[in-house]
């Protein structure tokens, strides 16, 4: 009986290990896949919703593998950069999104700011 308690300890033991790893590993990549995100991102005007397209697929990438706290803020980064890419050259839809700047950089900021405080890295800032 001793033995059996012993075992199921050091497998308890082993299993919350690897779920603490997991997660550790899970939080690197994001903030590895970041990095990269952060030197693509450089030259994206953040008044310019065409330029929102040139991060689309890293966003895309970066909402699935984002952490909890900023999940739903990478949700909001792609949908505008999606409509960014629909609208293509509609000097008239791009115009309208170019009013809709507001909820995407406050998403954006959060996003940073998380960036800075649990990767350390430094994303552009959109101002």
């Amino acid at each position: 009986m001793r033995a059996l308690k012993r075992t199921l300890a050091v497998a308890a033991t082993l299993i919350a290990g690897t779920a603490a790893l997991t997660a550790c590993t899970e939080e690197q990549a994001y903030c590895v896949d970041l990095a990269g995100y952060a030197a693509n991102s450089v030259n994206v005007d953040p008044q310019n919703p065409a330029d929102y397209t040139k991060i689309l697929e890293d966003a895309k990438k970066l909402q699935g593998s984002a952490p909890a706290e900023v999940k739903d803020d990478w949700g909001v980064v792609v949908t505008f950069a999606e409509k960014a890419k629909a609208a293509g050259t509609d000097r008239v839809e791009l115009a309208r999104l170019s009013k809709e700047t507001g909820g995407v950089m406050s998403a954006y900021k959060t996003i940073t700011t998380h960036a800075k405080d649990a990767c350390k890295v430094d994303v552009p800032q959109l101002s």
